[in-house]
């Protein structure tokens, strides 16, 4: 091929190098793009993720075949690669501005379709570069194996950096818009180069089926077998792999977020070691392929390497708090190294190796059903389409029929068992021999005794490693598509406190704090004497918030969305905090995505109240200035909006950035501090409460033995209101969807003293109550309790800082300053 030799095959690995760079870089950009308009929820994701590769594999089926017919390979490849960057930005501007509307005028249902639709035509064109170079790269003068070997395994160390390069640097540093820009940038560069350079003109292709030199060939002896089986087994194993590797990679996700802390940058790094072992595969097999002499054998030993590899892969996932969490705690004593060294070691141990032989399969595959010189493209084409189908089935299987029907470790091992079928398949398509006679009854055995223990054997918990560490009795456990339940309660200890999590992530503890700060985000907003009836809850967690809400009268609807179904059931376990809510007339749970019912609903609110989890473990979108924005448009007038804020896990600066965000949407915005917990309380008209109103509210709920309902206490814990929080920020740090600080965090987020720190800024800034409260009948008694709040914040922040015995001593001086606090010798007691 004169073209070939006058760019270099380099240039090849370069082009498809770039295109994985970009391809990946699309993929991680508009899952998270589409998760702000469809809902972050694993169907969505699942959706979209599908039809993405619907229309990669049917770009490589028909566009392999159109690249046999073309002399020209680089125009054609200078087309597709600007054509891909330019409907990806056209994407960009349909996605943000035209998709969003569409709910006003279609049902859920269509606007996935025209989101999935928007995201087959770009997908439809990348699917035809494989195949595309695959044609350039076989020349006459080398091996098939090799230069297919070679090929993928460049593509897929394109991939792996794109992944990498995007989840850790990019999205954070220049935000979703302009990461897609720099892709659409490569790829339309990329393209007019490669149209404009003539690059692999027309090609000399030679008609045997075997690329290498003469005397490679004559050097050895290639297992004989029917063209025909040749190429069914290679369809099968492309099909196989494809779809366990998907459907794992579901599975494994789900099983990881059981274990570790989830953040987008433990899972973008367990995402990109998944393409990274198809590369590792794949490099292999450009190392050794050509030394394959019977095909059919190497694929049958592939298959069954894969199956062993998820097996024990299997295995170590439900032991992996016994196997590496446990016995290197003090080397994982650092949070980065639990977000990153925890799951990068623990994918290189699960995930790499089955990914692997994935990768070593599918240029094998290829090989196997490439027919001739002048049809590569053609064949390439079409074991990537069935490779693909695979994958676009896998994942789809996995979420909605093997998670809710056998749960994330029985159904990993159906795919064991799968892989195994296949391989049994492989071996059917051998020639028989003393080998196969003993092979295929020992393969049809270990399928069915894996068909026996997936349906009769027992359910395999994988349970938060809190439960182990610290000797927690199980009360429920549930897996669902969305996530996984579980609710532990304390074994042996003084207080026997609950706990329940969704997946790690804790949605309360049964502690002191944890209910005070609850109770105030569904409490607050009533005591500033909002006029309520109608109440939006996102988040039911176990029902305190929504139980706080319910206990005023007035109010006659509570619609409450939670993203994980089945909490309601976990919340019965909490009966004696929440008040049986879960009975209440007036409350109507609905399963999604919180902001995504805000985008899709045209019902408006009172109140809306938000609980969510930590913003840097998964719910960095309802801490940003569009999704603020959102909740405001569907206020009444009047109304309000409260919403929980952590004060650990955040720097200063993204925590009182997150409060400016909020203050920029509600001006008339508020922060109370419970505990080492605050709570955001906005509103659009002024917020001047009078105290006789403030304490009449109040005393109106009673008595109630887990919060304490005086109303110097409360008012106590107002710390900032719509001025100082203005004159705190002369230049706010504003949080938004395009570059969110709370989901792409700086790793100093996680250093433990954050918490104090915090506690600190606030000590050191808080206001005073004259900007909200007006007549207030003692301002002496609400004085010491003002003065017995500011010692109480002292006693945490040296808590915090290790100096329990100098925390004791602030809290005995609140004591002395105020002793009408009763909450303060109640903590003497429960801490020390």
């Amino acid at each position: 091929m004169p073209s070939l030799r006058r760019t270099g095959p380099a240039t090849a690995h370069a082009v498809i190098f770039l295109a994985g760079f970009t391809f990946l870089l699309y993929e991680v950009s508009w899952h998270r793009l589409l998760s702000l308009v469809l809902g972050a929820t694993v169907t969505a994701a699942t959706i979209v993720l599908a039809s993405f590769m619907a229309g990669f594999g049917a770009g490589a089926f028909v566009l392999g075949r159109a690249a046999d017919r073309r002399p020209v390979a680089g125009r054609m490849l200078g087309i597709l690669l600007a054509g891909i960057g330019l409907c990806n930005a056209l994407n960009y501007v349909l996605f943000t501005r035209a998709i969003p509307g569409l709910y006003a005028a279609l049902p859920e249902w269509g606007v996935f379709v025209c989101a999935g639709l928007l995201l087959f035509v770009p997908a439809f064109l990348m699917g035809g570069i494989f195949p595309l170079l695959s044609k350039v790269v076989c020349d006459a003068d080398g091996s098939l194996a090799t230069s297919l070997g070679r090929l993928y395994a460049w593509e897929t160390l394109g991939s792996t950096f794109g992944g990498l390069i995007t989840g850790f640097l990019l999205l954070g540093s220049l935000g979703q818009r302009d990461t897609v820009l720099l892709a659409v940038l490569v790829n339309v560069a990329l393209g007019i180069w490669m149209f404009a350079s003539r690059s692999f003109g027309a090609a000399d292709w030679s008609d045997d089926g075997d690329a290498s030199p003469p005397a490679a060939r004559k050097s050895r002896k290639t297992v004989a077998a029917d063209p025909s089986a040749l190429r069914a087994a290679a369809l099968a194993g492309a099909f196989a792999c494809g779809f366990a590797v998907l459907a794992l990679q579901v599975l494994w996700m789900r099983m990881f977020r059981i274990y570790l802390t989830n953040t987008s940058y433990t899972f973008a790094l367990i995402s990109s070691l998944v393409i990274l072992g198809l590369f590792a595969g794949s490099a292999l097999f450009a190392r050794r392929g050509r030394a394959v002499t019977d095909h059919l054998r190497t694929l049958l030993r592939t298959l069954l390497l894969m199956a062993c590899a998820s097996g024990l892969g299997l295995w170590l996932l439900v032991k992996l708090p016994d196997v590496l969490m446990f016995p290197f705690q003090d080397l994982l004593g650092s949070p980065l190294a639990r977000v990153l060294v925890l799951p990068c070691v623990a994918a290189l141990l699960i995930v790499f190796p089955p990914a692997a032989c994935s990768g070593y399969a599918f240029p094998l595959a290829c090989r196997m059903y490439a027919a001739g010189r002048d049809s590569v493209a053609a064949d390439v084409g079409r074991v990537l389409m069935v490779n693909t189908a695979g994958a676009v089935a896998g994942p789809l299987v996995a979420t909605f029929v093997l998670l809710p029907w056998l749960g994330a470790a029985r159904s990993a091992l159906l795919i064991v068992a799968l892989l195994a079928g296949a391989a049994l398949y492989v071996l059917g398509r051998r020639k028989p021999s003393r080998g196969t006679d003993i092979a295929r009854p020992a393969l049809v055995t270990v399928v069915l005794v894996l068909l026996v223990v997936i349906t009769v054997g027992p359910d395999i918990r994988i349970l938060p490693p809190s439960f182990l560490r610290f000797d927690r009795d199980v009360l429920f456990y549930r897996e669902t598509v969305e996530g996984t339940l579980s609710v532990g309660k304390d074994r042996g200890t003084r207080t026997e406190s609950k706990y329940t999590f969704v997946n790690n992530s804790a949605v309360i503890g049964s502690t002191y704090d944890a209910v005070k700060v609850v109770k105030m985000v569904g409490h607050f907003p009533f005591f500033l004497g909002l006029d309520c009836r109608d109440v939006l809850v996102i988040g039911f967690g176990i029902g305190v918030t929504t139980s706080a809400i319910a206990q005023h009268s007035e109010v006659e609807s509570i619609t409450c969305v939670e993203l994980v179904a089945g909490l309601e059931k976990a919340a019965t376990y909490y009966r004696d905090l929440n008040h049986d809510v879960t009975a209440d007339p007036r409350l109507d749970i609905v399963s999604g995505d919180g902001r995504h019912y805000l985008q899709r609903t045209s019902d408006t609110f009172d109140l809306i109240s938000c609980d969510p989890t930590h913003p840097i473990l998964g719910s960095g979108n309802l801490y940003t200035r569009e999704y603020f924005a959102l909740c405001r448009a569907h206020l009444n007038p009047g109304g309000m909006v409260s919403q929980y804020l952590p004060l650990h896990k955040l720097r200063t600066r993204e925590l009182m950035g997150i409060i400016a965000t909020f203050h920029d949407v509600f001006p008339h915005s508020t922060v109370w501090l419970g505990h080492y917990h605050a709570v955001l309380l906005g509103s659009v008209d002024p917020l001047e409460v009078d105290y006789a109103d403030w304490s009449r509210r109040i005393a109106a709920l009673g008595r109630d033995e887990h919060f304490y309902l005086d109303p110097d206490h409360l008012a106590a814990t107002l710390v900032l209101d719509g001025d100082d929080i203005a004159a705190a920020n002369p230049e706010p740090w504003l949080n938004t969807d395009d570059l969110c600080y709370t989901e792409f965090f700086a790793p100093a987020c996680l250093d433990p003293d954050n918490i104090a720190l915090n506690l600190r800024h606030f000590l050191d800034h808080r206001g005073d109550l004259d900007g909200v409260f007006s007549g207030v009948t003692d301002p002496e008694r609400l004085a010491r309790f003002v003065a017995g709040n500011r010692l109480l914040g002292e006693s945490l922040y040296l808590k915090f800082m290790g100096d329990r015995r100098g925390g004791l001593e602030a809290l005995q001086r609140a004591c002395r300053v105020n002793p009408e606090d009763q909450e303060y010798p109640f903590l003497i007691r429960l801490d020390y």
